[in-house]
Order: C-alpha cells, then sequence, then structure tokens
C-alpha cells in the first residue's frame, strides 16, 4: 500500500530526482561511510531501481535494511525514520501517487536529468558521473528517440536532450582521461544534432570540441571551431551566453598564438556578449556560461600572454563569483591564480592558494585537475629551496598518491560508449 512519505520530497530537494544522479552521491556516501565507520563492506552498499521505485512511490512498509538507512543517514543528514516517515498534512499534496518518475515544468524527464546530470559532474568529477550519464542515455533517451512504439515526447526536446546528455559525456569522459571516448561523444552529438530546426544545440557541440582541441594542444583546430560555431549561430537568433563561451575560445587559441591582438579583441567580445545575456532568455540547449566562467577563460589568456597583473585579477575574480558548490571549477581557477602568482614570484601567497586547493580538491575525480595539479608541482618545484615550498610540495605528492587511487577505481571501460 502506498502512503505519502519525506523521501521523495527530500530527494527532490537534495536535486537528486533521476535515479542514476542519486546512485552517484549514493555510492559517494557508502565509501565515505565506510572509510568512517572502519566497515570496508558499508562500501558496496546498493540501492536497486525497483528499491528506488518503490521509495519514491511510497510502496514501503518499513525501513530499509540497517546498512541502507547507514548510508542514507550520511547521505541526507536525517534519520531513517523521518526519511521514511509520513509526510507533514499540508505537504501530502505535493506528492503524487503515479510513477516515480519525476518531470520538470515543461513536462520533459530528459530535460530534468540534463540538470540533474550537470549539477552532480559539477560537483564530483565526470569520473564519478560518466557511467550513469551513458547508462541514462542507452536505457531512457535512446528508446524515446528510436523505439518502435514510438513516444509522447516532443521530438524536438528528445533530440535536442540527447545531443546536450551526449556532449555531457564527452566532457565527462575527457575529464576522466579518456578523450578517445569524449571525441566519439562528441561526434555524435554533432550529428544528432542535425535533426534540430534550432542550430543552438549544433553549435554548442562545436564549442566544447573546441575546448576539447584546446586542451588536447590542438590550438588551429580550436580556432576553426569556434569560428564554425560563431558562424552557425549567425544564421539564427541571437544567444549571447554561447556566443560569449565560442569567442572565449577563439581568445584562447589566439593567446596560445601569441596574437596578442586578435586575443584581446575576441576576448573584449566575449565581454560584450555576455553583457547582452544578462537579459535574453537562456537556452535550454547551452551549457552554462557565465561571468566566472569567463573570468577563468580570460585569466588563462591573459597568463599566456604574459599580462601577469591582468590575469591575477581575472583569476581572482572567478573564484569571488564561483560558489563553493562549484568544486571543480573553483579548483580549475586556483590552479590558475596559483600559477599566476608563481610567475609574479609571489611564493607566499602561491602556496597559501595551493594549500587551498589541496584541502578543496579531495574528492573530485577529474584526470584532467590531476594533470593540472601535475603541472603545478612541477612550477613550485623551481622553488624547492623555501621552507613554505617543500611543506606544499610534501602535501602535493600526497594528494598525488591518493588521486590515483581514487581515479583508478574509477576508470572507464574500454572501447565505445
Amino acid at each position: 500500500m502506498r502512503r505519502a512519505i519525506r523521501f521523495p520530497e527530500v530527494v527532490e530537494a537534495h536535486r537528486m530526482r533521476i535515479y542514476e544522479t542519486f546512485t552517484v552521491h549514493f555510492e559517494r556516501a557508502a565509501r565515505e561511510v565506510a572509510q568512517l565507520d572502519g566497515n570496508a563492506s558499508l562500501a558496496s552498499v546498493y540501492v536497486s531501481r525497483s528499491a528506488w521505485d518503490r521509495w519514491m512511490a511510497g510502496d514501503i512498509k518499513g525501513l530499509p535494511r540497517q546498512a541502507t538507512c547507514r548510508v542514507l543517514e550520511h547521505l541526507f543528514g536525517e534519520p531513517a525514520e523521518q526519511l521514511f516517515g509520513p509526510l507533514e498534512p499540508e505537504a501530502v499534496h505535493q506528492v503524487g501517487a503515479g510513477p516515480a518518475t519525476v518531470v520538470d515544468s515543461v513536462g520533459s524527464p530528459h530535460l530534468a536529468a540534463m540538470e540533474s546530470f550537470r549539477l552532480a559532474d559539477r560537483q564530483l568529477g565526470g569520473g564519478h558521473v560518466y557511467r550513469s550519464v551513458v547508462h541514462y542515455l542507452n536505457t531512457a533517451v535512446a528508446p524515446t528517440l528510436f523505439g518502435s512504439a514510438g513516444s509522447s515526447e516532443d521530438g524536438e526536446v528528445a533530440f535536442g536532450a540527447a545531443v546536450v546528455l551526449t556532449e555531457m559525456a564527452a566532457w565527462m569522459a575527457h575529464d576522466a582521461g579518456r578523450d578517445d571516448l569524449a571525441s566519439g561523444h562528441f561526434d555524435r552529438a554533432l550529428r544528432l544534432s542535425q535533426s534540430l530546426t534550432d542550430g543552438t544545440a549544433g553549435a554548442n557541440v562545436l564549442a566544447g570540441m573546441s575546448h576539447l582541441a584546446l586542451q588536447t594542444g590542438r590550438v588551429d583546430v580550436a580556432a576553426d571551431l569556434a569560428r564554425s560555431g560563431l558562424a552557425r549561430l549567425a544564421s539564427g537568433p541571437r544567444v549571447p551566453t554561447l556566443e560569449a563561451r565560442l569567442h572565449a575560445m577563439e581568445a584562447r587559441a589566439f593567446a596560445q598564438f601569441h596574437a596578442e591582438r586578435e586575443a584581446q579583441r575576441a576576448l573584449d567580445a566575449a565581454r560584450e556578449s555576455l553583457v547582452l545575456a544578462r537579459t535574453a532568455p537562456a537556452s535550454r540547449w547551452v551549457a552554462p556560461f557565465d561571468e566566472a566562467a569567463l573570468a577563468s577563460e580570460g585569466a588563462s589568456v591573459l597568463l599566456d600572454l604574459g599580462a601577469l597583473k591582468a590575469a591575477a585579477r581575472e583569476a581572482e575574480r572567478a573564484l569571488a563569483l564561483r560558489d563553493a558548490s562549484r568544486v571543480r571549477s573553483r579548483a580549475f581557477g586556483q590552479v590558475t591564480l596559483a600559477r599566476v602568482l608563481l610567475a609574479q614570484g609571489q611564493l607566499d601567497a602561491a602556496c597559501s592558494v595551493g594549500m587551498e586547493l589541496l584541502n578543496a580538491c579531495q574528492s573530485v575525480t577529474s584526470l584532467r585537475l590531476s594533470s593540472q595539479l601535475a603541472l603545478l608541482q612541477n612550477d613550485f618545484d623551481r622553488h624547492h629551496q623555501v621552507s613554505e615550498v617543500r611543506e606544499l610540495l610534501s602535501r602535493m605528492t600526497t594528494t598525488a598518491q591518493h588521486r590515483r587511487l581514487l581515479l583508478g577505481s574509477l576508470a572507464l571501460p574500454e572501447g565505445p560508449q
């Protein structure tokens, strides 16, 4: 017999309304509890899809088993008795008696999944989330697009969500060090975008491909992809946020070519576009790109150009604008700021930023971040004669060992996904 319990409400409040996203957070909590309690068996506690569906529907008589309750209590910070207890009378109307699928305000579970996966990726890193996104694409999105029975889902929305989620998978694969998988996902996302009447999704994919090309040292390709994205946008309504991102990618490429005038021009164009974005309607197919993101890209541009004072200002601004929940973004910003401070010879300040970085990035599963930390450690090693730097280097070595173990346990599968 179904009853109105608090669990669905708590899940919604924590933005874990998609099973795959909940699983990512639950598995992480299980590992943390195993370490806290000194009980290795807790790390393998798992919530099946059928149990999740029952909980979300209120189809539960008692409490889950003790180990599961322990992990849930750690994850949500509430006793299991409250999580599975009755809703207050005035809140009962908020929980439906239908299926457990949660649908967002425009009626698409896929759009809800996009936001849920995006949030989990920001907080935890691609290594944690990649498998869940691929599983969702294969089991939930693909049947919507290609199922023989058809679907009530609007075709444009379904294909758009498929494009965005496939592009997310690309970035998560790159974050986990699998650029071969990332490239395949980007190519599929671009092909899927051709099914849309709105060219924005395809331009967004091109921005991601440009960013990946920059990360892998293909600067010519990065510049061409950014220009292709801008050309695609030019044929439709303006999307200032995406324009800003594409101009920023172009600026990054010019800076690596040491083309100062062109890089500054592209950076100024990105800033102008982002000003327009404040009053323009947001596109559901465009990855978030805000003032903090532009400040971070600007810091990298200015650092490559050797404009250290301006680079430091932009790096500090990026961190000031980015809230604490964006752990990975802040970590990359701290790496950039530390590099700038080292280039300025401000060793004390650089070490301070480095210590903050190490404390914050413990649980972020990003091989890309690990690579950046290794490069930063090499930069600090040039000043190893300074005692404060030696202390930081020791911490960096310990952190690198910890991160190798963490990332090793989350290695992505071989072969295409």
